[in-house]
């Protein structure tokens, strides 16, 4: 398995040699061709953290940097982790603004990684803190200009192609963001007699922003785009442009919702494409942590993942862009919106997105 053969790799960083080494891995086993992108390696020089003179584990967040000493309540802000992971940033950016010189989160031991820009010195300790304690944070950090590739298999000639897509990079161990999908690819078996089939391995989800590597990938001859990310025994929220709803019966599904902007398959839907990503966010109390380990729940996922993207493209080889697009223009008059193309007509909201009013 694919995700086992590279876990022991470890951390695998936007734009770095590790990266780059997987890229090749996947192109030996899987030929296609490799396309160039630009991106931003974050290269940690040097790390430490000392609480009352012990130095304890912590991980620095991306992409903050700089040295501070202080004790917590004056010059540190302390947080316990908040309910979602994208409200670290909110808590830092409000340490920011009251002044504060360090942040540090404690998440019940667990490190993470969450990006949240680089304006004092950010991280997770292993172990927790009271008003008091005396902080010292070593680090030295930077973002590189780097290339990187996407690696672009065609699996089966068409004139246009089901795309699915996985990012290679990640934050600490992340084993089901997102190892486990280039599984669900290794194993997926499908004959189409309407449409060709890609596969897409991309560059720099993580950062420097989401999703950099497949904002930068041509999309020509694309029907559908279905991105893997961040599956989590063991269901899925189907997340996706409406028109494509109607294939979320194939899976065990948590909810169903218009596309979320913090996936590969975003840039498809901004221009206009039938675009999906399959997640599951009961995987947030690992999220971008040193927790995101293998389960043993894992193999039986993966076959019912397999099985229901093997039924979904079987259906979708029937169905041409004619009449996704009727769905989609339908869908969206039902819910008060006159579109007049598809290009540009949804706009991320918040955690998902929405249609666009015209002027």
């Amino acid at each position: 398995m694919l995700s086992l053969e590279f876990f022991p790799l470890g951390e695998i960083i936007h734009g770095s040699d590790k990266e780059k080494f997987i890229l090749s891995e996947l192109k030996e086993k899987f030929g296609g061709s490799l396309h160039t992108i630009k991106t931003k390696e974050w290269v940690i020089e040097n790390f430490e953290l000392y609480v009352n003179g012990k130095k304890v584990n912590g991980s620095l967040l991306p992409y903050t940097s700089g040295y501070v000493k202080g004790k917590v309540g004056k010059e540190i802000r302390y947080y316990e982790m908040p309910p979602h992971p994208f409200m670290v940033k909110d808590l830092y950016d409000k340490a920011v603004a009251e002044g504060y010189k360090g942040v540090i989160f404690f998440d019940q031991g667990k490190l993470r990684r969450i990006s949240v820009g680089s304006k004092i010195p950010a991280v997770f300790s292993e172990v927790p803190l009271k008003d008091g304690d005396e902080v010292e944070i070593y680090s030295k950090s930077y973002l590189r200009e780097n290339e990187s590739y996407n690696l672009e298999v065609e699996a089966i000639p068409g004139e246009d192609y089901i795309v699915i897509g996985a990012h290679v990079d990640h934050w600490l161990s992340g084993y089901h963001d997102n190892l486990f999908s280039l599984d669900i690819i290794e194993g997926l078996k499908v004959e189409l007699k309407h449409h060709g089939l890609k596969f897409l391995f991309f560059s720099s989800e993580e950062g420097p922003r989401c999703c950099n590597g497949s904002f930068q990938h041509k999309k020509d001859n694309t029907f559908i785009m279905i991105s893997l990310d961040a599956l989590f025994p063991n269901r899925v929220v189907f997340s996706a442009t409406p028109d494509l709803f109607q294939f979320s019966q194939f899976f065990n599904v948590k909810r169903i919702e218009m596309p979320t902007p913090f996936s590969d398959h975003f840039s498809y839907v901004l221009e206009g494409y039938p675009a999906m990503v399959l997640y599951n966010d009961d995987l947030i109390p690992w999220y971008h942590s040193d927790k995101d380990l293998p389960l043993n729940e894992d193999k039986v996922y993966l076959k019912e993942i397999i099985q229901g993207l093997r039924k979904m493209l079987e259906k979708t080889d029937n169905v041409t862009k004619e009449e996704l697009d009727k769905i989609f223009f339908d869908y969206a008059k039902q819910q008060g919106f006159e579109i007049k193309e598809r290009k540009g007509s949804i706009i991320p909201l918040g955690l998902t997105s929405t249609f666009k009013k015209l002027q």
